[in-house]
């Protein structure tokens, strides 16, 4: 039986709000409360450096406070584990996916966002780094010093976008000519999201052996779903498909990460911030219900893991989601 390893990344250098480095305390209360977690803390990025100006805008903090996140990652025990990180903006999944790639060199990644987070640090309008994370991991440092600590590669051919709508041209370049395969919110929409990831992860993987990360940025709802997020976008997946996305990853038995991302808790009321925080927690018990239903049926007659029954109850639930793909070939569905 796997268990939960929560790790907090609290690093919000790859954008200007301040707020989304408070998520990990408040998405750690929330779990715990109905999971059986172990709690591996906060990484601390105080000797990262200072904040900056420049092409990449906090370029040293950015690339140190991800070589701490990577090493982290590398070094931990993983075997029957899952890891959750908790963050943060979406920059630091370069560190998570590069410190993940030590343990699984044919990983799979499923970009689950309202962006590419693809940009170089020239092609980027704004020089903020959680648009770029995906840049480096497939191309590598690209000539920045404080990035020479890359030394892992995410293939093109592994990565799976899914639920993006917002690009910059350049990105869309870099996606095309990069084959990566790119379901958006429209897709889901037209096509349902059993159908997509089903043909996705053939792709990737035809084996269906390798492992799985879900790299999960709350934006990725419609702009009227999420307040307390600091990029938000119009014209989002249906809810409904974005928490059935969660629940098939962990049907699959291969799923052995996820980042939660981007969570803001200064932006928005009282009401709405809530209202994104139970949206980002529904969204990540139904990737973790795989796993608390081996729980409880290994479990079913000493005492529960969990301290609300009603909680428990939904999380079994997850499970009736069964895989019933369509056979109908998919071509590349790409709406750029």
């Amino acid at each position: 039986m796997k268990q939960i390893k929560l790790l907090g990344i609290p690093f919000s250098a790859g954008q200007p709000l301040s707020g989304v480095d408070q998520a990990p305390e408040i998405f750690r209360k929330e779990l715990s409360s109905s999971h059986e977690i172990v709690d591996l803390g906060d990484l601390d990025f105080s000797l990262c450096g200072e904040r900056s100006t420049g092409i990449i805008k906090n370029e040293r903090i950015c690339g140190l406070g991800n070589a701490l996140i990577s090493e982290a990652i590398a070094s931990e025990n993983l075997t029957d584990s899952f890891l959750l990180n908790i963050g943060g903006d979406h920059g630091i999944a370069l560190g998570t996916i590069h410190g993940l790639l030590h343990h699984h060199p044919d990983l799979v990644v499923v970009w689950v966002d309202a962006h590419g987070d693809i940009n170089t640090p020239h092609s980027s309008t704004s020089g903020n780094f959680h648009g770029m994370p995906l840049s480096f991991l497939i191309n590598g440092c690209q000539g920045r010093e404080d990035f020479a600590w890359l030394r892992k590669r995410l293939a093109p051919e592994r990565l799976i976008y899914m639920g993006p709508r917002d690009l910059d041209q350049e990105e869309k370049s870099i996606i095309e000519e990069s084959g990566i395969q790119y379901y958006s919110s429209e897709d889901i929409n037209k096509y349902g999201v059993e159908v997509l990831l089903k043909h996705a992860l053939r792709a990737a993987d035809p084996l269906g052996k390798s492992r799985i990360h879900l790299s999960f940025d709350v934006d990725v709802f419609d702009e009227t779903d999420v307040a307390a997020t600091g990029t938000r976008v119009k014209d989002g997946p249906r809810k409904s498909e974005i928490l059935k996305l969660a629940s098939l990853l962990g049907d699959t038995g291969r799923l052995q990460s996820m980042d939660l991302v981007e969570v803001n808790p200064e932006l928005g009321s009282t009401e709405t911030m809530k209202e994104t925080i139970d949206l980002a927690l529904e969204f990540t018990h139904s990737a973790l219900s795989h796993l608390l239903v081996k729980v409880l049926q290994k479990s079913r007659d000493t005492a529960p893991l969990f301290l609300d029954s009603s909680n428990v109850q939904c999380q079994v639930q997850k499970k009736y989601y069964q895989l019933h793909y369509s056979l109908e070939p998919f071509g590349h569905l790409c709406h750029l």
